[in-house]
């Protein structure tokens, strides 16, 4: 091979390592500039509404509404919402799909003059669930005055019947499963924690249970117990310790899973401080602002709703204020600052309630 033909080569080969190079390096630069789509819903101005990446949206027939949740499925986007101030205590009052929206009540076919109490919403292949109780309306004796159940769109399961009213907390949908976390009283007063999966009842020793969520190591519910969090493997019926509960109140929980590995977080929803990493207490310090109001993990990515709520009756100051902030990987991104006044009963105009993350 002569000398020329030599160079022609090594110049050939060259030009195919960096090719290469540049293939691998485009590559990476997509896997870490994987883009999202951020949804927050919360009011503004009393009146319902969510922001998409920043951009708001308010929600049809939402005067007066405070949001709850949101969720995103196939770019469906669901708000669940309630009447502020909430004096009918009858739980979620509406849902939004795509900006429609719809009456809980009417949807799922509750009598008129009835007491009930929806709780708990989610949707799964489209179909919209929602878990609460209800008054029995056609009761044959004071043991059947109550009906603990679940709707699927629409349709009626009923769990339990009781003399006693008690709110289901969480329903989550794994498959053809059907998964709701809950108390379940007998006609002696007796109270069990737990959780129904597919219509039967399974025990366990706590002070509250909280809601489900998923990994790849199963499914897990949250629950208390002599104030301290636990959480319960549902596939391998194993508990772990998580931390203290340091609130009076029990009903404040909320557990995360990361979808890229095994990693659990727990939040005192709307209440706390702080949160854990499995079993590992953290005290964000990246903000001033005392409280979590809620959290999504995605992709190594954090996402957390911090606030400050100075809203309660000061005659010296009957303006409050509240101030929200959501943050990305401890950066802030977005923030919502309002008043309260006495006519709107010492709720803000203005909030955030609830974030949910999807890649786009």
């Amino acid at each position: 091979m002569t000398m020329r033909n030599l160079i022609l080569l090594f110049i050939l080969l060259l030009t195919f390592v960096f090719s290469c190079r540049e293939n691998d390096i485009d590559e990476g630069l997509e896997q870490k500039n994987a883009s999202y789509d951020v949804y927050i819903a919360g009011r503004e101005n009393s009146k319902a509404c969510f922001w998409k990446n920043m951009i708001k949206t308010d929600l049809s027939n939402g005067d007066g509404i405070n949001t709850i949740n949101i969720k995103v499925e196939n770019s469906d986007v669901y708000v669940t919402g309630v009447t502020l101030p909430n004096t009918a205590n009858n739980g979620i009052e509406y849902f939004w799909k795509n900006n429609v929206r719809t009456t809980v009540k009417q949807y799922l076919n509750i009598p008129n003059n009835v007491q009930y109490y929806i709780k708990s919403f989610t949707v799964n292949n489209g179909d919209v669930y929602f878990s609460g109780y209800v008054e029995n309306p056609v009761t044959t004796s004071a043991f059947d005055r109550y009906e603990t159940c679940y709707w699927k769109n629409g349709t009626k399961t009923i769990l339990h019947k009781s003399a006693y009213s008690f709110a289901t907390e969480n329903i989550f949908i794994d498959g053809l499963d059907v998964y709701v976390s809950t108390s379940k009283i007998n006609n002696n007063q007796n109270i069990e924690f737990g959780y129904y999966k597919n219509g039967t009842f399974n025990s366990i020793p706590s002070s509250y249970v909280y809601n489900f969520t998923k990994n790849g190591n199963g499914i897990h519910l949250l629950f208390q117990n002599n104030f301290k969090y636990y959480s319960k493997n549902i596939s391998t019926n194993t508990d772990a310790l998580i931390g203290d509960y340091n609130h009076p109140v029990h009903v404040l929980g909320k557990i995360i899973s990361h979808n890229l590995n095994n990693d659990l977080y727990t939040i005192q929803s709307s209440s706390g401080g702080h949160y854990f990493k499995n079993n590992v207490e953290i005290v964000p310090t990246f903000s001033t602002l005392p409280y979590i109001q809620d959290m999504f993990v995605l992709d190594n990515n954090i996402y957390m709703i911090k606030y400050d709520n100075n809203l309660y009756p000061n005659p010296n100051n009957p303006n409050s204020t509240y101030n929200a902030k959501l943050f990305i990987n401890n950066i802030e991104s977005q923030n919502i600052t309002s008043i309260s006044n006495a006519g709107t009963g010492f709720y803000p105009t203005g909030s955030f309630s609830s974030i949910y993350v999807v890649q786009n």
